[in-house]
């Protein structure tokens, strides 16, 4: 019987944080933002280019010159999507540990800048990094989307003190971002 309380207790607490989440990540001075805010069973993700597409993250990792046709290629197709992309997806897609989430799953196709664009999924990742100045903490968020039938990533490093929970309480971060 504790058995089965204890179990009980555990997946009725996961289901509750799958539930919402609620996280901002804005670094110090506003470049890109990525906001994840549920409302009535739905998560609302925001990614905000705050100086315009010109300086928007378009790739993670290691680059080679024979990637740089792909980039100017993936980044001319991300500029027509604009500064500011909003996505939504069932928040019961996501299971939520902390500003640790995955969400998997679909929202609907939109049109946006002559394009045909969904989410299909939106995770994020926690790491540290030793350096000969220190041990440094990051965060780092991904929304994957499709665009005419190609899978696209949007990546975004942020150091830990910038990423939010409980975001929507933070007034002046909202503020500041929008």
């Amino acid at each position: 019987m504790k058995s089965l309380l204890f179990f009980l207790t555990f997946i009725s607490s996961f289901i509750a944080n799958a539930a919402v989440l609620n996280l901002g990540c804005v670094t110090e001075i506003p470049t890109t933002s990525m906001i994840a805010e549920t409302y009535n069973g739905v998560v609302d993700f925001q990614l905000i280019h705050h100086n315009g597409v010109k300086f928007m993250p378009i790739y993670n990792g290691v680059v080679t010159p024979n990637d740089l046709g792909t980039l100017s290629d993936r980044a001319s197709l991300l500029a027509d999507l604009g500064d500011y992309l909003q996505f939504k997806m069932p928040s019961e897609a996501c299971q939520v540990n902390g500003v640790l989430f995955n969400c998997f799953g679909s929202s609907p196709k939109e049109m946006i800048g002559g394009h045909i664009v969904r989410l299909w999924a939106a995770y994020s990742s926690q790491y540290d990094e030793e350096s000969f100045a220190g041990v440094f903490s990051y965060i780092t968020t991904n929304l994957a989307i499709e665009v005419d039938g190609q899978s696209i990533y949007l990546p975004m490093k942020y150091s830990q003190s910038e990423c939010y929970k409980d975001f929507s309480k933070n007034k002046n971060l909202k503020k500041l971002i929008r």
